[in-house]
């Protein structure tokens, strides 16, 4: 997807779409230190207009996170890692609250435990608290927002975490997950032909929805690809990264990353969030660095999660480049873009998946997910007898992390003949450590296009962007786990995954399923009625949320999997399975 980027008819499309200001950049900020490599220690925005700002959305909670959440089953202890930022707290109060979804209002307490000394992999700092909660018996199977308050010197201190939190009734060993990547918010190339940056469509603009005034059709294919997820409900999601443009201008990030974290929150599912190229580029003429923006909206670029006894999962920064090689010119024009893996990181992944070895049971599946796809090498792909490859790898062997100029320059030129996959080091070194470790599932995205590889007992898939450039359609991939094996991964038997749009027509602009409700779903009516709609050519199995008026209810068809009341009100959820090209309507009734 870069063979278009050095054509600048692009940006007079773009600079007239983008935001002239955005609602929670409202404080001042300190002015930018000196450069330097890495992540680097200086500020990341622009020092000439001090009314820019960052609302940094991680703050005192370090874990669970919007981005890393915790699954934990009723009646277990969940240990929060609370950055008390030089104070000395106590007096603790840790509550389970409603999230943007729901139409209740109930809270739940988590008894605090103990509270111990701390420390995390990803955050400096000496003042971090192991906070151990239990979640309550009590608690309804749900996806919940995490509220702390503590005392720290004297003031009581409250922060916050959306959808960080799901609890459930029990954990399945047969569970389903779902891969989404390359959703791109922000991007030009959603309006037309992405090797024409010229060209508008008027029905891809229409689903692009780019920058538009009104929240409901702003982003509208990704709204629709979130509906979709929201009722395959899956027991987790995992986002491969890629999940702004981000290339545009030096100020871009400043509303790409508000904005993406306000549309991500669109899912009502535990959504795991690792990094791409295009979240991580660092426009040094602004000292605007993603992996900055990345900590401060969604923290860790690398991570490992459990759900529950049958899955071990690492998320990892597979754009782990120095600050040098991730540089931008301020306009479209980068010279890496494709993955790497540097030795800090790779001996993480590396004692994580040996560290969970020492009490896994049998038949846990192990899975590593990021943007970039280690067995796609550009020192394989390019061509060896090309004079200008042979001269930069020899250039790239004497000199990198960072590169020197001339070999940037020289890296881009042949990136945008050739493209770049895992450009850097440590792909083969990675793959050992997954073969050691006996990692059986291996995502990615990066390409826009779907791919299943099986290599060495490992299944590497690739997956199709959310964006509209994605081949042969938008899509995300469902994967189903049957007694610790992976039974299904594909929706058709070309490895296709799931397309958004019917028969993958995205001018068309019809999802491929949905649900219509006839009454509001506020918890308002007495009694309701909702058609799921199939349009894929596979029977589809979903969960519809109900909110009613406190009651008993049935329903018509289908099977009740959640039914409890709060607030004077009922929440229902259906599970139906609806034949291929076809509708079900439910009725519920007192």
């Amino acid at each position: 997807m870069k063979s278009w980027l050095n054509k600048g008819l692009i940006l007079l499309i773009v600079l007239s779409l983008i935001p002239i200001s955005v609602e929670a950049l409202e404080s001042p900020i300190s002015s930018a230190g000196e450069r330097d490599g890495g992540i680097g220690n200086s500020t990341n925005y622009l020092d000439a207009a001090p009314n820019i700002s960052v609302d940094s959305k991680v703050n005192q909670i370090l874990y669970p996170l919007f981005a890393t959440p915790a699954i934990k089953k009723k009646g277990e202890t969940l240990t929060l890692k609370i950055d008390t930022q030089g104070k000395t707290a106590g007096e603790w109060n840790v509550k389970l609250k409603q999230t943007n979804h729901s139409s209740l209002t109930s809270e739940y307490e988590l008894p605090v435990q103990s509270v111990k000394e701390g420390q995390s992999h990803w955050k400096d700092s000496s003042s971090i608290k192991d906070v151990t909660v239990q979640i309550p018996e009590g608690t309804p199977e749900k996806l919940y927002d995490l509220e702390v308050t503590y005392t720290g010197n004297g003031q009581r201190i409250t922060d916050k975490q959306p959808h960080s939190v799901k609890v459930v009734d029990g954990y399945k060993k047969d569970f389903t997950f779902l891969h989404l990547t390359d959703t791109h918010i922000g991007s030009p190339r959603n309006l037309g032909d992405p090797e024409d940056p010229t060209s508008t469509d008027p029905d891809l603009a229409r689903e692009a929805g780019m920058w538009n005034p009104d929240p409901e059709k702003r982003w509208l294919y990704l709204q629709k690809a979130i509906k979709e997820v929201n009722l395959k409900n899956p027991d987790f999601v995992v986002v491969t990264g890629d999940l702004m443009y981000g290339q545009m201008n030096p100020q871009e990030y400043i509303y790409e990353y508000e904005e993406t974290y306000k549309m991500l929150q669109k899912l009502n599912v535990p959504v795991y969030i690792v990094p791409g190229n295009h979240d991580y580029y660092a426009q040094d003429a602004t000292l605007a660095d993603g992996a900055k923006y990345w900590e401060k909206y969604f923290g860790p670029q690398y991570f490992s999660f459990d759900y529950g006894p049958y899955a071990h999962f690492i998320g990892y920064n597979s754009f782990d480049w120095h600050k040098y090689d991730r540089s931008g010119h301020g306009t479209v024009s980068v010279p890496t873009w494709g993955g790497q893996i540097r030795e800090e990181q790779l001996n993480w992944v590396k004692q994580d998946l040996q560290k969970n070895a020492e009490t896994a049971q049998k038949g846990q599946i192990r899975g590593l997910f990021s943007h970039h796809n280690p067995l796609w090498r550009d020192r394989e792909i390019w061509p060896q007898d090309d004079p200008e490859v042979q001269k930069y790898w020899k250039q790239y062997d004497e000199k990198n992390n960072p590169q020197s100029l001339d070999t940037l320059l020289l890296g881009e030129k042949l990136g945008i003949k050739y493209d770049q996959q895992w450009h850097g080091e440590n792909a083969q070194e990675l793959i050992d450590v997954m073969k050691n470790n006996h990692v059986n599932v291996s995502l990615h995205g990066h390409t826009h296009i779907d791919n299943v590889t099986k290599q060495d007992g490992i299944l590497y898939t690739t997956t199709t962007a959310i964006e509209l450039t994605g081949k042969p359609w938008v899509g995300f991939r469902n994967f189903t786990v049957n007694d610790g094996q992976i039974s299904s991964y594909h929706y058709d038997e070309s490895g296709h995954s799931i397309p958004v749009y019917e028969n993958g027509d995205t001018k068309g602009g019809v999802m491929s399923y949905e649900a219509d409700y006839k009454y509001a779903n506020d918890g308002s009516a007495s009694s309701q009625e909702a058609t799921v709609t199939n349009r894929l050519d596979k029977p589809l199995t979903v969960t519809v949320p109900i909110y009613m008026k406190e009651g008993k209810y049935k329903a018509s068809n289908g099977t009740i999997k959640q039914n409890y009341p709060s607030d004077g009100k009922q929440y229902l959820e259906i599970e139906v399975t609806v034949p291929a090209n076809s509708a079900e309507t439910i009725t519920i009734n007192q």
